[in-house]
């Protein structure tokens, strides 16, 4: 099983700036960056659909097209997509492996996370769960994202009163308040 989150990825996005520059060039233009060591080289030309990457690991050279498509954005102007070359699916990302480059359609899609209980879920995220702007209340009723933080505290209270009650071999009402 293939675990995306062990692979470094790149969103389209990245590529933005090598794509006006070679616009504006009318000819083409060359990105390079690093990832995890490995030196790679973005190729675009004026005119055609694809990235051209280039790279080198363990002595041997690799070269690799990813096609892309623009299409017209709901807001203004276009987005970029990449073209999985296995699948033909429009994606925003792709991801780095030694010898080829890949995006999550052409593996089996699955982040480690996915195969976590809903228990083991909650230790495995150490970081708040709140969101940057989200509100639990509004016109002084609790909202859905307010519940499912409810929720989150609910089980993380009945989770540290059984540890508690591990401990101290006593028993502790695991529905009160605190």
């Amino acid at each position: 099983m293939l675990f995306l989150d062990h692979y470094s990825s790149l969103a389209i996005s990245f590529l933005t700036p090598l794509v006006k520059v070679a616009q504006s060039a009318r000819k083409g233009a060359l990105m390079r960056f690093s990832k995890e060591g490995i030196q790679y080289g973005v190729s675009y030309f004026t005119g055609d659909s694809f990235f051209t990457f280039t790279w080198e690991c363990q002595g041997k050279h690799y070269c690799q097209r990813i096609g892309f498509i623009e299409e017209p954005s709901h807001l203004r102007g276009e987005v970029r997509f990449f073209v999985c070359p296995a699948t033909g699916k429009k994606c925003l990302k792709v991801y780095f492996g030694r010898k080829s480059i890949f995006t999550r359609y052409a593996v089996r899609h699955v982040y480690s996370y996915q195969h976590l209980s809903r228990n083991s879920r909650i230790f495995a995220n150490t970081q708040d769960p709140r969101r940057r702007n989200g509100k639990t209340k509004y016109g002084g009723k609790i909202t859905r994202y307010g519940k499912r933080i409810g929720r989150y505290w609910k089980k993380q209270a009945k989770i540290n009163n059984y540890i508690i009650c591990l401990f101290d071999r006593q028993k502790i009402n695991i529905d009160k308040k605190i």
